[in-house]
């Protein structure tokens, strides 16, 4: 099969990539490197079946000609930064919504019928009901949350109105290697300037589920070989829940910091949008038989590791 994947050169998308190329599948990368970086997928630049396109999602007609000839699609490429949607109120429109109908329009063009999209947690805001399901109701308190719940429905509506096959996953923070933007990144800077005290939002005891990156690639190709349904919508999570204080006990151990004072901000203090309790319901994945192999400790261990070898990303 042909492979086209946006945003392939990022952090979840290149793990895409070497899945792909992994079960000698023929892979075309689309990326703009806003976020994404080559070193990710150099190691396939010789490999006959990788193609990489450096481009942009705006530039139409690049996309049609680059997506020609595919046969499944994986939309990755997203801005991804919740915070910043609190000040600019276009950027999640004009990167996520926009530019998933662009991808679609090109699909539809090139009669391409299947589509994996990258969801989010934040579709469901401060869901009331943990682990959260699928079929738990839309309430997202960010723009970036409601413009991935409105990709959701464009996407189905173009599967439904074209006979296309539509893959909706919903992730939980994934962490591992070439893990670029989070909390584990966001820490070991503060470390770096000030190894004594760290200030901290929150008080510690906001609730977050992550998934070690290599767990959730298996998810999405499992639901991918065995759901048979034309519209599919899977959580792709954990059946374990750190708060965030534990959380960051976990990076300072790993990180061999000991003795660091952490100054909480307090209730309230995180940015707009964000939710205090993410752990989403992973039983209508489980029926597949999937589960993830590795506790949330250690792939915050594996991504600590990671981060202090490859310094370049630590920013």
């Amino acid at each position: 099969m042909k492979y086209f994947v946006t945003g392939g050169a990022g952090f979840i998308g290149s793990h895409i990539v070497d899945r792909i190329l992994k079960d000698d599948n023929d892979v075309v990368v689309y990326d703009n490197f806003s976020t994404g970086k080559k070193i990710f997928v150099q190691h396939h630049f010789k490999n006959p079946r990788f193609k990489l396109v450096e481009g942009d999602l705006k530039n139409t007609k690049l996309l049609e000609k680059s997506i020609k000839d595919s046969d499944f699609v994986f939309h990755l490429a997203a801005h991804a930064d919740v915070r910043s949607g609190f000040e600019d109120h276009a950027i999640d429109h004009e990167q996520n919504l926009k530019m998933t109908q662009n991808v679609l329009e090109a699909m539809y063009k090139n009669n391409i019928k299947k589509i994996a999209f990258s969801s989010t947690s934040s579709v469901y805001g401060d869901a009331t009901i943990h682990p959260t399901p699928e079929n738990y109701p839309f309430e997202p308190t960010s723009l970036y949350g409601a413009t991935k719940a409105a990709c959701e429905t464009y996407i189905n509506s173009y599967a439904s109105y074209y006979g296309m096959t539509s893959y909706i996953f919903r992730f939980v923070s994934f962490i591992g290697e070439r893990y670029t933007h989070g909390i584990i990144v966001d820490l070991l800077n503060k470390l770096k300037k000030n190894n004594k005290e760290i200030e901290l939002f929150s008080d510690g005891s906001p609730k977050k589920s992550s998934l070690y990156v290599l767990d959730g690639i298996d998810a999405m190709f499992t639901v991918i070989k065995k759901s048979k349904e034309q519209f599919n919508v899977y959580n792709i999570g954990h059946t374990q829940v750190l708060t965030v204080n534990e959380i960051v006990d976990t990076i300072l151990d790993a990180a061999g910091y000991k003795n660091v004072k952490k100054k909480w901000l307090g209730k309230g203090s995180n940015w707009k949008g964000d939710n205090e309790f993410v752990h989403l319901s992973i039983n209508k994945l489980s029926k597949l038989g999937w589960k993830p192999k590795l506790l949330i400790r250690e792939g915050i261990k594996k991504t600590v590791s990671y981060l202090l070898k490859e310094k370049q990303l630590l920013k």
